[in-house]
């Protein structure tokens, strides 16, 4: 997909033309587009003061919460630029992040008046009718995609069909034992503020270890790039595999990604240089039906047909319990997916 880019620049002159009044505002607009979109961006991120955004920057309009912040910012700079397609999905992504499925509906179809070659809100449109179950509309959505482009239409209907599979996967705690060409993927997860390891990335290095027990020629990645008092979570995880015995030369780190979509496309990347017959995937029962969706998307990009081999550490109470996907599980699911497969959230800010 194309990458939309999101610069704002304002010439001064025009043909020969003086700056004059209409240019003037122009230049205001853009200047105050810029400052909406960073401060979209920087609540998407890393979230600030609610109050502060309320009174210095959207002057009154009452917020309540991170991601209604960049929202606003979103809308806000769309009325100041209708034409530009780009803050109309960042509006639509940041509605999609506070589950308004309805109002997320209404600014794709919104984009789709404007554009109705814009194959992505479709996309969009065809996720948010497959979670509410409305057949007829999926088919709609999925025509109007193939009206676009047939091709492209034909591989999203099979990447809703792969996420759905593994939806209905049950979720495994077998340890696999694969051939000597195999990788085991620990994912990691957010370490506490002094850089310690919560409960969550343990249960996941056990299951790893297990792993890598079971299958001693295969290489282990650690994952995880979001640093805490001067570490990363991968850093800490091969650490710890190393202080169990595992031998370093085994692991590879991947330390460099912020989220899910950029560490399964940095995996993939490291996995496609160093070739790989089988990949066990190995975190928390309630994250793998997304991981192992978007790891799957990210290997065929690189034309890997490496089959991934799912293994849980079990966060649920029961096994019964952790097999229920609810409709919030959906969503993200299909963002995730949608996203790795080059849909950008925020067009030319973020994938």
């Amino acid at each position: 997909m194309k990458k939309m880019a999101v610069g704002f620049g304002v010439s001064l002159m025009l043909a020969g033309a003086a700056f004059g009044p209409a240019m003037a505002a122009d230049a205001t607009d853009g200047a105050r587009i810029r400052e909406l979109v960073d401060t979209g961006m920087h609540y998407y991120w890393s979230g600030g003061d609610i109050k502060k955004a309320e009174a210095e920057v959207f002057k009154g309009i009452t917020l309540h919460g991170r991601y209604d912040v960049v929202e606003q910012a979103f809308a806000e700079a769309s009325k100041l630029a209708p034409e530009r397609i780009d803050l109309r999905y960042g509006i639509a992504s940041a509605r999609i992040l506070q589950k308004k499925l309805d109002e997320a509906a209404e600014t794709y179809i919104g984009i789709t008046r404007v554009d109705p070659h814009a194959f992505d809100a479709y996309t969009w449109l065809v996720a948010l009718a497959h979670i509410r179950g409305d057949d007829d509309q999926y088919r709609n959505y999925m025509d109007a995609m193939a009206g676009i482009d047939r091709d492209s239409a034909d591989a999203y209907r099979k990447r809703f069909l792969r996420a759905d599979a593994n939806m209905a996967e049950a979720p495994n705690q077998e340890v696999p034992v694969l051939g000597e060409k195999s990788t085991i993927v620990i994912l990691g997860y957010a370490l506490a503020e002094d850089g310690t390891m919560r409960e969550p990335l343990m249960q996941r290095l056990e299951i790893g270890l297990k792993a890598a027990k079971a299958n001693p020629t295969a290489r282990v990645m650690v994952t995880g790039g979001q640093p805490q008092s001067g570490v990363t979570e991968g850093d800490m995880m091969m650490r710890w595999l190393v202080d169990q015995g595992v031998d370093r030369d085994r692991i590879m780190v991947e330390d460099k990604s912020k989220d899910t979509v950029g560490n399964m496309l940095n995996i993939a990347n490291l996995l496609n240089r160093h070739t790989t017959d089988d990949v066990i995937l190995v975190t928390s029962a309630s994250h793998m039906r997304r991981a192992k969706t978007v790891l799957q998307d990210a290997l065929d990009q690189y034309g890997l047909d490496a089959p991934v081999h799912p293994l849980i550490a079990l966060d649920f109470d029961s096994i019964e319990e952790a097999s229920k996907v609810s409709d919030s599980e959906k969503l993200v699911v299909y963002r995730d997916m949608l996203r790795v497969s080059g849909i950008w959230a925020f067009p030319g800010l973020q994938q």
